[in-house]
């Protein structure tokens, strides 16, 4: 009896093992707030002034020869602007990683609060225009990875941060 039972289990294991297990997945609410936005170039220009720490090198060695980051705020909406720029030889150009950072105060450590991942495109150059809606009460600005790569044996990757803004 002992042997028919754990037969029937097993079988039953093994069963539910190749059934199709289908998962869902949703979209939160601040998911739905990253949204393309067409700038002009003196508005993109304009938000890139707003960070000091913007690297424009014209002489670069590597196949990143320029990249900057930055955000702007009205309201409870923020504006990401940022641009790779990728030398002659570049075939992919973009971010591998671009976060929004919050914290509450000044004293506070930051925190993730939203990351996307390869933002690229095939070209020499790469803009980022992106809106976002978060919520009042906090410090925020953006953190990213530029992304450039030649062949499948020369990529490069520079951190970036942008300035702060409170909302």
């Amino acid at each position: 009896m002992k042997k028919i039972i754990r037969v029937f289990i097993l079988s039953c294991l093994i069963v539910t093992c190749f059934i199709p297990n289908v998962a869902y997945a949703s979209v939160g609410a601040s998911q739905l707030g990253w949204q393309d936005v067409t700038l002009t170039d003196e508005e993109f220009n304009a938000i890139l002034s707003l960070n000091p720490n913007n690297e424009i090198t014209p002489y670069a060695t590597g196949l990143i020869i320029g990249k900057n980051i930055a955000v702007s705020k009205s309201g409870n909406t923020l504006t990401i602007a940022g641009e790779t720029r990728g030398s002659s030889n570049v075939t992919k150009c973009g971010f591998s990683e671009v976060t929004i950072q919050r914290r509450k105060n000044a004293s506070s450590s930051w925190s993730n609060y939203q990351t996307y991942k390869d933002l690229y495109r095939e070209s020499t150059s790469y803009k980022l225009t992106k809106i976002v809606t978060v919520p009042s009460g906090y410090q925020y600005r953006v953190t990213c990875t530029h992304y450039a790569k030649k062949n499948i044996f020369s990529t490069q990757k520079i951190d970036n941060t942008s300035n702060i803004v409170t909302v």
